[in-house]
């Protein structure tokens, strides 16, 4: 038989920030910066597709904790290609963070970039899919599923 609450009682203190663990409530917030699936040529060098820019505001990184590139791409119709996918800072046109796919599918997680994103405020980023290293087969493509970034928000 299951248990039957017969009394409660709430105590005549409230909790209040102070009273937490730090980090005691956490969010994960996911920025999709490609939500359909997309295959790119990768038998040639080069940005193949840019996606999803916005600006990092300061209110996106005051409670940062942790933060991660992911991407998700099926297997290349040829193994010998390398395909980056990027997290770029369009406002200075360098790559904040990347994962590489090398004659692979699957998912892959860049490393915390939290304390980089905290210095990039005001900057606008965009996820990109830059293949480094070309295919030498003629007409090879790799289908990319989705590329998130995700912010990990420690509030307490």
């Amino acid at each position: 038989m299951p248990a039957i609450i017969r009394r409660h009682q709430i105590g005549k203190q409230s909790v209040e920030a102070n009273d937490l663990v730090e980090n005691t409530i956490q969010i994960a917030i996911p920025i999709h910066l490609l939500a359909k699936s997309v295959s790119v040529a990768i038998d040639s060098t080069g940005v193949k597709e840019r996606t999803g820019s916005f600006t990092l505001t300061s209110e996106m990184v005051k409670h940062l904790k942790e933060a991660y590139l992911e991407a998700r791409a099926d297997a290349p119709s040829a193994t010998d290609a390398k395909v980056d996918v990027e997290l770029y800072n369009e406002s200075d046109g360098a790559v904040v963070t990347s994962v590489s796919f090398e004659g692979e599918g699957g998912s892959k997680i860049s490393n915390n970039i939290a304390d980089t994103l905290k210095t990039l405020t005001g900057k606008v980023l965009c996820g990109r899919i830059n293949v480094t290293t070309a295919s030498a087969t003629a007409g090879a493509t790799q289908t990319f599923c989705s590329i998130v970034l995700r912010l990990v928000l420690g509030i307490s």
